[in-house]
């Protein structure tokens, strides 16, 4: 039923014991997350009789959308990803901009397939804290899963601030580099959060 909530692209309801613990969505990018989340709060009322706390609802926006979240000046971009492997032990680098400026992070640990890609975005996080300097990032995990028949690349982050702890979570298609992917999948995650802390 979510799923024909326009710009509505895939859906993961996580059931608790007092009923719907959370609502995970995908959208094409086409409209506001909270137009989203209204609407399908109205939706689950009005078919289901479910009144759902609009908290429990999170929104994921694509990264090849390349929509740029208003009130962010300079947007944080991508420059560059290199994965350095050495027998056991990979090591990855990541460039990012933002404007004029550039900033590089890194990050190593076991040479893995999966954790290859965990290591691009630790080395995104990395990169991210040294341009921002004031935020704390910590990632939480890096899965890949099927959306509309792509491949779509998620990255779970947590924001460690004064304020207390915060989930995020990023996402771009997967077809090309994979490790490119990671790395914007994980700028996804945070550009729509600085945006919102630069309001």
């Amino acid at each position: 039923m979510i799923e024909q909530v326009k710009g509505v692209l895939s859906v993961r309801v996580i059931m608790g014991k007092e009923g719907i613990d959370e609502v995970h969505i995908i959208s094409d990018g086409t409209r506001l997350p909270k137009q989203l989340v209204r609407d399908i709060e109205s939706a689950l009322l009005v078919q289901m009789g479910i009144n759902l706390d609009h908290k429990k609802i999170s929104v994921v926006q694509f990264a090849g959308k390349e929509t740029v979240p208003s009130g962010l000046s300079a947007r944080l971009r991508l420059n560059s990803v290199k994965l350095l492997t050495e027998g056991k032990i990979a090591e990855a680098v990541v460039s990012i901009a933002t404007g004029s400026n550039c900033f590089s992070g890194t990050a190593s640990g076991p040479n893995t397939n999966k954790n290859r890609l965990k290591l691009v975005a630790l080395a995104t996080l990395d990169a991210i804290e040294a341009c921002r300097g004031t935020e704390k990032f910590c990632l939480e995990d890096v899965q890949k899963v099927g959306v509309g028949g792509r491949d779509v690349l998620m990255v779970a982050v947590s924001l460690v601030s004064q304020k207390g702890e915060e989930g995020l979570i990023g996402a771009a298609f997967l077809g090309g580099d994979d490790r490119e992917s990671a790395a914007k999948a994980t700028l996804d995650a945070i550009n729509r959060r600085l945006a919102a802390m630069e309001k």
